[in-house]
C-alpha cells in the first residue's frame, strides 16, 4: 500500500525537478492562476444561495434594497422586476467569469507548452554534449525514446496543478457549507472520503501498475522500430519481413491493450463519482421529504446543494483523474530524470582555448585503459603542418581507439598532447574540434538536401558548399540533378552510390575549411574502382591540409609521409612504406596479405 502511494504521490526529488524545470516565476503564476480560478468558481457557487432565497421569498427584497442605500421608491419595485434585473446581473457575471477563466487557462497552457519545449531542448543539449562513451553504453533507441516523452513532464505538472486547483476549490466549498449547513458539510466529507477510497482502490491503484508496464513496453517498441529501420536492407534481402511483423504485432497488441486499459481507467473516476453524487442527491431529497422540511427552507438549500454538487463532481473527478494521469506520467518523469542525470554526469567540459597549428601536433606516451584492460600504451605520434600520416595494424590493434583519442572522442588515461609546443587535451579542447574535418567509414546521410548534408546548416553558405563539392569531385553528379544542391538524398542517402556517399563525406569535412582531414577506414566499404577514385581525390588534397588516414588497406597509406604501425595496442614501428617493409614484421604481413 505504502509503495503504491509513493508511486502515486510526487516524491520530493521529482517535485523539485518539475518545479525547477517550469521555473519559480512560472510556478508562482500558475498557482496564482489556479487560486483565482478556484475563487471565481467559489463565488459563482456562493451567489446562487442568496439568489434562490430572494427568488422564493419576496419579503426579503425590500429590506435588502433599503440596506444597500436605494431610494424607498426604487425599493418598492415589483418582485418580478427585481428578480429579472438580478438574473441579468448574474448572467453578466458568469460571462465575465468564463472569459477571465479562459484567459487564465490559456496562460497555463502556454507556460506548460514552453516548459515542454525547454525540457526537450535541454535534454537534446545534454545528449549532444555527453561524452562519446555514453553512446557506446546506452542504446540510441533508449535516448531517442526518452526525448520523445518530455511532454509527460508537462502532463505531470499540469496534473499536480489541476489537482491543487480542484482540491483548493473542494476545501473552500467545504468551509462554506460548514458555515451554512454543518451537518451537510460533515456528511459530504465522510461520503466524499469514502468515494475517494473506493476510486483509489478500484482505479488509481491499478493505473500505477498498468502505467509502469506500459512504460516498459514503450521502451521495447522503440527498440524494435529502431532495429527495423537500422536493419531494413538485411530484412528485405533475406525475406525476414514476416518475422519482424509477428514480433511487431505482439508488441503493438500488448501496447494497445495496455493503452486501452489505461484509457478506461482514466474515464472510470468520473463515472464512479457521478454515480456516488447522484446517490447522495437522491438520498438527501428523500431525507427532506421524510423529515417534512418547509419548502421555503429546503428549496434554496436543495438548489444550492444540487448546483454545488454539479460543480463538485467535475472538480472531484478531475482531482482523481489528475492523480490517475500523474500515476502514468510520473513513470515517464522518473525515466526522464534518470537519463537526464546520467547525461549530465557524462558532459564533456569543453574549454574555449586557442590553438595555432603552424608546425606540429605531437602525442607522447599516450595510453588508454577500458576498466582493467589496457588498450593502448606508450604511443608517440607526430603530425606536421600539411603532412600526411597513416595508421595501420591488424584488427584489434587499437587504430580506432587511437583515432578517437586524437579527435577528442575518448579521453586518454595517460600521455601528453602539444600543438606547436602548447600543451592541450583534445578531449576538452574546443579549438581542436575546429581544426578537424572527419570522414568515417560509414557516412550518415539524412533525408535532406545535398547542401544540408554537406553543411548541416539550415541556411548554408552555398559558395562554400559548391567549393567543397568541387574539391570532392561531385560537380558532375550535381549538374546532372534537376534540383542541383537542393536535391534530397532520401533516407540515409538511398539515391547515392558508395563512392558518392564517401565524396559527400569528404565535402562535409571540407566545408568548414579544416586544417586536419581525418579518414577513418574511409575506403574499406568500396569496390576496387571506387577506392582507386577516392584515393585519387585524397592525393589531390595532400599539401593543402594535414591528413590522417586510419586504414586496413595499405593502398591508401603507401604515399603518406609517415606510417605508424600498431600491434596489440603498442607502436611497433613508424616510417615510410619502403622503410617499414624492412623494419616491421606486422607491416610486411599486412602488405603480403593484400598483394
Amino acid at each position: 500500500m505504502n509503495s503504491r502511494l509513493s508511486n502515486l504521490m510526487p516524491s520530493s526529488p521529482m517535485l523539485r525537478f518539475l518545479l525547477r524545470e517550469i521555473g519559480r516565476r512560472n510556478a508562482a503564476t500558475l498557482f496564482a492562476n489556479l487560486g483565482l480560478v478556484s475563487l471565481l468558481d467559489l463565488v459563482g457557487i456562493a451567489i446562487v444561495f442568496p439568489f434562490l432565497k430572494l427568488l422564493t421569498d419576496p419579503t426579503l427584497v425590500r429590506p435588502l434594497l433599503l440596506r444597500v442605500g436605494l431610494d424607498s421608491n426604487l425599493a418598492n419595485m415589483p418582485h418580478s422586476t427585481f428578480v429579472l434585473i438580478l438574473g441579468m446581473c448574474l448572467v453578466v457575471f458568469y460571462v465575465l467569469k468564463t472569459l477571465v477563466q479562459i484567459l487564465l487557462i490559456r496562460t497555463q497552457v502556454r507556460i506548460l507548452s514552453r516548459c515542454t519545449a525547454r525540457l526537450t531542448d535541454d535534454l537534446t543539449s545534454k545528449v549532444l554534449n555527453a561524452r562519446y562513451a555514453t553512446f557506446q553504453q546506452t542504446a540510441a533507441s533508449e535516448i531517442a525514446g526518452t526525448i520523445s516523452v518530455t511532454p509527460h513532464a508537462s502532463a505531470a505538472i499540469a496534473a499536480i496543478m489541476q489537482a491543487a486547483n480542484d482540491l483548493l476549490l473542494l476545501v473552500l466549498m467545504f468551509i462554506g457549507f460548514l458555515w451554512i449547513q454543518p451537518t451537510f458539510a460533515l456528511s459530504a466529507l465522510l461520503f466524499g472520503g469514502g468515494a475517494a477510497l473506493v476510486v483509489y482502490w478500484l482505479v488509481v491503484r491499478r493505473s500505477v501498475r498498468v502505467a509502469s508496464t506500459l512504460r516498459q513496453v514503450d521502451i521495447v517498441r522503440y527498440r524494435l522500430l529502431y532495429s527495423i529501420a537500422s536493419a531494413i536492407r538485411d530484412i528485405k534481402i533475406m525475406g525476414l519481413e514476416s518475422l519482424f511483423e509477428q514480433r511487431s504485432s505482439r508488441v503493438s497488441l500488448g501496447h494497445a491493450q495496455l493503452g486501452a486499459q489505461l484509457n478506461v481507467l482514466h474515464t472510470l473516476p468520473r463515472m464512479l463519482i457521478e454515480f456516488f453524487a447522484l446517490v447522495a442527491i437522491v438520498t438527501l431529497s428523500l431525507a427532506v421529504v421524510l423529515l417534512k422540511m418547509p419548502l421555503a427552507e429546503a428549496g434554496p438549500l436543495l438548489g444550492l446543494i444540487v448546483i454545488a454538487t454539479m460543480r463538485a463532481i467535475p472538480s472531484f473527478s478531475r482531482l482523481m483523474g489528475s492523480l490517475n494521469v500523474f500515476a502514468g506520467s510520473g513513470q515517464y518523469v522518473r525515466m526522464l530524470m534518470d537519463i537526464r542525470e546520467k547525461l549530465a554526469g557524462e558532459a564533456v567540459p569543453r574549454q574555449h582555448d586557442k590553438l595555432e597549428f603552424t608546425r606540429m601536433i605531437e602525442l607522447r606516451g599516450v595510453g588508454f585503459r577500458y576498466g582493467d584492460k589496457e588498450i593502448l600504451a606508450d604511443i608517440d605520434l607526430k603530425l606536421g603542418r600539411s603532412e600526411s600520416i597513416g595508421i595501420v595494424g591488424s584488427s584489434g590493434a587499437g587504430k580506432t581507439t587511437l583515432l578517437d583519442i586524437f579527435t577528442g572522442l575518448q579521453k586518454s588515461t595517460s600521455g601528453v598532447f602539444t600543438c606547436d609546443g602548447v600543451q592541450f587535451d583534445p578531449f576538452t579542447s574546443h579549438a581542436m574540434q575546429g581544426l578537424v574535418g572527419y570522414v568515417p567509414q560509414a557516412i550518415t546521410l539524412l533525408d535532406e538536401s545535398i547542401a544540408f548534408n554537406v553543411s548541416f546548416e539550415e541556411h548554408p553558405d552555398l559558395d562554400r558548399v559548391i567549393g567543397a563539392l568541387k574539391a570532392a569531385n561531385l560537380m558532375a553528379m550535381i549538374d546532372a540533378l534537376p534540383g542541383g544542391v537542393e536535391t534530397r538524398l532520401g533516407e540515409n542517402g538511398l539515391r547515392c552510390s558508395g563512392g558518392q556517399r564517401q565524396r559527400i563525406g569528404i565535402a562535409r569535412a571540407l566545408y568548414r575549411s579544416p586544417e586536419i582531414l581525418v579518414f577513418d577506414e574511409a575506403t574499406s566499404s568500396l569496390d576496387t574502382i571506387s577506392e582507386a577514385e577516392l584515393i585519387s581525390e585524397i592525393e589531390k588534397l595532400r599539401g593543402q591540409v594535414s591528413i590522417v588516414i586510419v586504414a586496413h588497406r595499405l593502398s591508401t597509406v603507401i604515399a603518406c609521409d609517415r606510417i605508424y604501425v600498431l600491434s596489440n595496442g603498442r607502436l611497433e614501428a613508424s616510417g615510410k612504406h619502403d622503410e617499414l617493409l624492412r623494419a616491421s614484421e606486422t607491416y610486411r604481413k599486412l602488405y603480403a596479405g593484400q598483394s
